[in-house]
């Protein structure tokens, strides 16, 4: 088992080193990232930190009560509403997996229900025969 802190029983992450600190903070962007986030800037790094000093950690799923997210200004969506985006997300992974046309395979374009009949017979012509052949060479009798 892991000597990292239970991030769950965490109130915030915990202070790391200054080098760390120093390194994080070189990064002109994590001022803007932690602003973004609304976030204290030395919480957000103390994240940071803590998230670089232990790799195999996942990040914390948080509840929080409904009572909570409304002092936040977030109303908290109802049970209708989370029912309803779950059955919409449902259905967009099924039209996602779902064959398309192209997947079917080509059918035949026309199908012979009766055998075939008989070959055609020729019947040439014999004049007909000289008459297409001193067409095609004309210099021959």
């Amino acid at each position: 088992m892991s000597d990292a802190p239970d991030v769950e029983q965490l109130d915030a992450p915990p202070p790391i080193s200054a080098e760390l600190r120093a390194k994080i903070l070189s990064d002109p962007n994590v001022a803007k990232i932690a602003a973004e986030l609304e976030m204290d800037l030395d919480e957000f790094v103390n994240t940071v930190g803590y998230y670089l000093n232990n790799p195999g950690v996942e990040p914390a799923f948080l509840v929080v009560s409904d009572e909570n997210l409304r002092k936040m200004g977030v109303n908290p969506p109802t049970a209708e509403a989370i029912e309803a985006n779950v059955r919409a997300s449902v259905e967009a992974i099924k039209a996602g997996q779902a064959p398309s046309g192209f997947d079917e395979p080509r059918k035949k374009a026309v199908e012979l229900t009766a055998p075939a009949g008989k070959p055609v017979q020729a019947n040439p012509d014999p004049e007909l025969e000289d008459t297409v052949k001193q067409g095609r060479n004309p210099l021959k009798p």
